[in-house]
């Protein structure tokens, strides 16, 4: 599993719900675990099913997920 330069976790998922009236949503991780995100802490324009990668971090109300961006392919040469 890749890390950031903090030697965190840098998970993948993809997004399984987004409410932008309160500016939230869910993302699906690779474990299928939920993990609710706030769009505030989205790097990329994401839709409904976009691949990501994202941190976690816990707080008040359990786990959730920050510096959520859109998952990137490697291109081979």
């Amino acid at each position: 599993m890749e890390r950031n330069s903090f030697g965190e976790q840098i998970r993948s998922g993809e997004i399984t719900q987004i409410d932008f009236e309160n500016g939230q949503g869910i993302i699906i991780d690779e474990n299928g675990q939920d993990i609710h995100f706030q769009l505030e802490d989205v790097k990329d324009q994401i839709i409904l099913n976009s691949k990501i990668t994202f941190e976690i971090e816990l707080n008040e109300r359990g786990l959730i997920a920050v510096n959520v961006k859109l998952e990137r392919e490697e291109v081979k040469v």
